[in-house]
Order: structure tokens, then sequence, then C-alpha cells
């Protein structure tokens, strides 16, 4: 079967070549800084928790690459690969790598779905795919081609379950020129098990939007603890989830 290209593979490609890099990796904007750290913190912690320091990672999607150079400086893992098929995006991130970290920081032009055929079995670790997912025409087909070379995969996507999520999804045009369209975690979780995974660890964390006013967005902040700690609030009212799989 054929794939349909994502459309917004071009889009973040203009982005790059706008912004020098894409908007939501940005320090310029508040809410977009504070809530893609809040991500590399929860991931920092999840790694730690269930890896040894010397391990080699694949970073699906790496855009720019500014998250996955950060990841590679807090945890110091022997490798980290990131692929994605923004060309203009993987330009930006290979001027990111410093002298010292080259060898142990690679980028290259890369698809998701072409996992399967750019990497061996168990050749890596693990595998991120950080707000990946929910910009696919078919996530279920790049699930399939992840199984077949990667034990253990920690996606980080929008939740699903947040409503508000999915009113910003229809109505913002930066949303729907991304083609962003989030997911059920328990759906997703459905997908990976059907491939051999089983979950291993999830969260719901995080409140602050991209791109919201920075009143608001501190404001968010400063509540962010008290939904995050609430199990039936945490599903409804956090942005972000992480989910751990592994294969049996």
């Amino acid at each position: 079967m054929k794939l349909k290209k994502e459309k917004n593979i071009n889009i973040f490609n203009k982005d790059v070549a706008k912004n020098t890099g894409y908007l939501y990796t940005s320090d310029k904007l508040y809410s977009a800084r504070v809530a893609t750290q809040k991500q590399t913190d929860e991931l920092v912690k999840l790694i730690n928790k269930h890896f040894k320091k010397k391990i080699k990672i694949v970073d699906i999607g790496c855009g720019d690459g500014k998250h996955t150079v950060e990841l590679f400086k807090r945890i110091s893992p022997t490798q980290i690969l990131g692929i994605d098929p923004a060309k203009e995006a993987i330009s930006v991130a290979k001027k990111r790598i410093d002298k010292k970290n080259k060898g142990g920081i690679i980028f290259k032009v890369g698809n998701i779905y072409d996992v399967d055929k750019l990497f061996k079995k168990n050749q890596f670790n693990l595998a991120i795919i950080r707000g990946v997912l929910h910009h696919l025409y078919q996530p279920e087909n790049a699930i399939w081609k992840i199984s077949k070379v990667f034990q253990t995969v920690i996606i980080i996507e929008a939740n699903g379950y947040n409503p508000i999520l999915k009113i910003i999804e229809k109505a913002s045009p930066y949303h729907k020129e991304h083609e962003e369209k989030s997911y059920f975690p328990p759906l997703l979780n459905s997908w990976f098990i059907k491939r051999g995974y089983r979950v291993i660890s999830e969260k719901y964390y995080g409140i602050v939007p991209y791109f919201c006013p920075d009143p608001l967005a501190r404001l968010l902040k400063f509540t962010e603890p008290f939904f995050e700690n609430i199990p039936f609030f945490n599903r409804l009212y956090c942005a972000c989830n992480y989910i751990m799989y592994k294969k049996a």
C-alpha cells in the first residue's frame, strides 16, 4: 500500500525557513517554553527511572533538534540519533550540535514509516516519539513499523481526553494547518498492544498550551500542580500525556 505523504511536512519546512526553527521551540514565547520544558522534565525523570545512563536512543520526529540536544545534555546517553522528514528542520538541528557532542548526537532526514528500513532490530535501547503521532495520516501503520525494530517506546502526545484541546484543534489556524488531531489514550494503547507491546507507565501532566498570552500562561503554570495531582482532573485538563510501552 502506497503511503500518502503528510502535507504538514511542507508546513514544518516553511516554519523553519521563517523562524529559523519551529515556533514552539523558540524561547521567545513563555507559554511554549514552559510547556515544552515540562515535557522534557517528565521525560528525563521517566528515562532515569527505567534506564541506565549508557543507552542508545532514537528520537523519531526530532524536528529542529532543540529538544533532542537538551535531552542529550541532561541524561548523557551513549548516543541519540534524531530523524525527521522535514529537511529544513534537520538542517537547523545539525547546527545545534556542539563540537564536543559530535558522534553523540546525530541528525538525519528520515520518516517514521521507514524505521524498519533505517534501523536494525534492537540496535537502540529506546525510541522516543514526541508529538508525532497526532500529525500522522496513518498512525497504526507507523506503529507497526516501529514494532519491527524497537522493544521499548515512549510516546508524548496531546492528551486526547482534554475537551479544550479538541476545540483548539478545530478552531486554531496553527493546529489546523499542521493537521493536529489528538487521540484518546485507550485507542493509542490498543494500537501498541495489537503489535505486542504492554503499557509500562502512563502519566498526564502540564496544563499550559503552547500559544496562549503570557498572563494566562503564568496563571495556569501556578495552578498546574493542583490539576496534575487529582486523578479525574488530570485526565480532563492536562495538556499532555506520556506512555511507555515495552514488548513482552
